[in-house]
């Protein structure tokens, strides 16, 4: 039915003009293409400055993921231009419905309280900046999105980007095969591979949805060609998830499957040629499992038996982060402070996130965001998942296409990334936050009543527009040209030209004023410079506004090494309160402890510190680890001291026993963790003065074990002890 130059599109609820105006095309495809773009620029989180040398700046942002902060800048750019475009022209303007809008305004506003009461700082602000933009995300695609030309301006662009990434995932997989490493993740531009999986979840449902549009709507010989490329790019997809060697991301992708396929079957959208593409997807994936290394070893008994360590770390953390958030239960520790707030939460080792968004949330915001999460979520699935008519088939051409199969794939997509997100930290990636936010903001506008038109007074409506693109925009540039300098300067750094990189974190100070770490960072080369009362005021600052264990213990060296002893133990005791299992704070109070360092026999106080070391490292904090591969050395020393504690005392049973654990430890850190930080030299891994002491801490214990063996007689075990230890001092 035509009427005033207006469309039905069939169900006669929704009606769209027949031609979107031109702004709108411009303000849907900036959008489709800042979400297209986004998991390329910003699918990394931001861990500190990295180092990037000034000539590889475009590759660090294009291709490496070093500058998350800028390439969330330039997504962010593009979205609040189509925002600001949308908002400009639109002569009524289309909302989310109430039920989903109303939470999630009131979600973010709940985290900006907790940022500010809980005073988590510059942490907090990025994460409220980030889920603003999502929310202008959705209200961008809702005010111009429509059946048509509008949606493919941002599915396309999505779709394509998803598929290019899988190709990425793919080459880099057979890179590292080719080059020796047969059982490589594939991470893409992504953290690690897990957080790729996320993204995957999200975006293959998706593409299925389009692959069983396409081939029930479009005619010969187009249909075969589009659903093709599809195959293709949901087989790219597939595959770069398969290499991820993520269980719980295959597991979640099944899971949203099952949903896309009962959704599909119960509005009888299912055809025969949808269903042979799938099953040719799922053989050629078969061949990818099989020919893959990570994808086999992750998926037999004896990789689960050996990587026990994983699912319990992460049912570990989960328990902590529940902790947290019950003794937090109204605003949480502060939003975006769950890496240094947690730990004295904590039962087993560190770790940034919580691995579960939704508990994340809640202990970081308190309860009441979480469920403000939930009541959104509910709310998007009443509106997304309510049925419409097909389109009438005897109707005389042109016909309305039917869009019932792109909304099952963007619901089915929700349903992977909310499962997903149940057993990793999704959402503290901006690739993977503004993605669920378009595919949102897809959800209702695509569906049957989920938008509303309010009427909004043109001078109204462009000045909030103006206002909030430009507050958007001066935060985001903070952030961004604040990583710019950051990171050239940790590079200056790396390479010993301090005045530089002085120069350049000056610079990083400049645009974010607030980074803590920017502030740390700045005062350790301002005292490598001389300039001692500017270097403790800068750290100063910083451990007060990230009071993170590693902040205080580092402000506590420096109070060390300008013999300010008081200061330096209370920071470590400071570190000690705020992680009680800050193993080098221990290792430091224990040094403290013990007036002459040359006496082997050991202070009743130093002894405990060191004695608590040992504990630690028998108890779930130190058998259940994140990373097992990366040995911690600070056992081997607190074993070492008390091996040389019983041996001058002359209980020799007792301190063989902790010098043979000492020397365990030591040989697996030179075997496993030695050459994962010489290979990463370059990114700052490598510590010349620390491994100085690792090495001094094992020939000591080489040359004391095999005089102890020799005493006894055992003198072969003796001479293997002490090749060893020329072996050693030789390399």
């Amino acid at each position: 039915m035509q009427r005033n130059g207006v469309k039905s599109l069939g169900n006669g609820k929704a009606r769209v003009k027949a031609r979107a105006p031109q702004w709108a095309s411009w303000a849907a495809g900036l959008t489709g293409v800042g979400v297209a773009l986004v998991p390329w620029l910003s699918g990394s989180v931001y861990v500190g400055a990295r180092p990037v040398a000034p000539d590889d700046t475009l590759g660090a942002l294009l291709w490496s993921a070093d500058m998350p902060l800028m390439g969330m800048l330039l997504v962010s750019l593009l979205i609040l231009a189509g925002f600001f475009i949308a908002a400009w022209n639109a002569g009524m303007w289309r909302l989310p419905v109430g039920r989903f809008l109303a939470p999630f305004a009131l979600c973010i506003l709940w985290m900006g309280l907790s940022t500010v009461l809980m005073q988590s700082g510059w942490a907090g602000m990025l994460r409220v900046v980030q889920w603003l933009v999502g929310l202008v995300s959705v209200l961008t695609i809702v005010a111009v999105v429509r059946r048509g030309a509008s949606a493919w301006l941002v599915l396309v662009p999505v779709v394509a980007s998803a598929s290019l990434l899988g190709l990425r995932g793919g080459v880099e997989y057979l890179l590292n095969a080719l080059g020796g490493v047969p059982n490589w993740r594939v991470f893409a531009s992504f953290f690690n591979p897990n957080l790729l999986a996320g993204y995957l979840v999200m975006s293959a449902p998706l593409t299925m949805g389009l692959l069983m549009m396409l081939g029930r709507e479009l005619p010969e010989p187009r249909r075969r060609s589009y659903t093709a490329l599809l195959t293709v790019a949901l087989w790219l997809q597939l595959s770069a998830l398969a290499l991820t060697a993520s269980r719980l991301g295959m597991l979640a992708f099944l899971g949203a499957g099952v949903v896309l396929l009962g959704v599909a079957g119960a509005w009888r959208l299912l055809t025969r040629d949808f269903l042979a593409r799938l099953a040719l997807v799922g053989i050629l994936l078969l061949g990818v499992g099989w020919l893959s290394t990570p994808a086999t070893q992750r998926l037999t008994p004896q990789a689960a038996a050996q990587d026990v360590h994983s699912g319990a770390f992460r049912i570990e953390t989960w328990k902590g982060a529940v902790r947290t958030a019950l003794a937090n239960p109204v605003f949480g520790v502060g939003t975006g402070a769950f890496e240094w707030q947690y730990p004295r939460y904590a039962t087993v080792g560190y770790t940034r996130s919580a691995h579960n968004t939704y508990l994340e949330i809640a202990a970081e915001s308190g309860w009441p965001a979480l469920l403000l999460v939930i009541a959104f979520a509910f709310g998007w699935a009443t509106r997304a998942l309510q049925a419409e008519l097909p389109p009438d088939p005897n109707r005389p051409a042109p016909r309305g296409m039917d869009w019932r199969p792109a909304r099952v794939g963007l619901f089915a997509g929700v349903v992977g990334a909310a499962l997903h997100n149940a057993v990793d930290s999704d959402l503290q990636v901006f690739a993977n936050l503004l993605t669920l936010c378009a595919l949102l903001g897809l959800g209702l506008a695509l569906s049957v009543d989920g938008v509303f038109t309010l009427p909004i007074r043109a001078i109204e409506r462009r000045g909030t527009a103006l206002v909030v693109t430009l507050t958007l925009a001066t935060a985001l540039a903070a952030f961004g040209l604040g990583e710019w300098f950051a990171n050239q300067g940790r590079y200056k750094t790396l390479v010993s030209h301090v005045p530089q990189a002085a120069e350049l974190y000056s610079l990083a100070r400049r645009f974010d004023a607030s980074n803590p770490d920017y502030l740390m960072d700045a005062g350790e080369l301002y005292y490598a410079l001389g300039r001692r009362e500017t270097a403790f005021e800068l750290m100063t600052r910083s451990v007060k506004l990230k009071p993170s264990p590693r902040n205080l213990y580092r402000l506590g060296l420096y109070y060390e090494r300008e013999g300010d002893v008081e200061q330096a133990r209370a920071h470590y005791q400071a570190a000690l309160e705020r992680d009680p299992h800050s193993l080098p704070a221990l290792l430091k109070l224990a040094q403290l402890a013990q007036r002459d360092r040359d006496e082997p026999r050991l202070s009743e106080e130093a002894k405990r510190y060191y004695e608590r070391v040992v504990e630690i490292q028998n108890s779930p904090y130190g058998r259940i680890r994140a990373v097992p591969e990366i040995v911690e050395t600070a056992y081997g020393f607190a074993h070492l001291a008390l091996a040389r504690h019983y041996r001058a005392l002359g209980e020799l049973p007792k301190a063989q026993a902790h010098y043979e654990q000492a020397l365990q430890i030591f040989r697996n850190y030179r075997e496993v963790t030695y050459p994962f930080n010489l290979a990463g030299r370059a990114l700052g891994m490598y510590n010349p003065e620390r491994e100085r002491q690792i090495l001094s801490a094992h020939l000591q214990t080489l040359s004391d074990l095999a005089a102890l063996y020799e005493a006894q007689g055992r003198t072969q075990d003796a001479a293997a002890l002490r090749a060893e230890y020329s072996r050693i001092s030789a390399e």
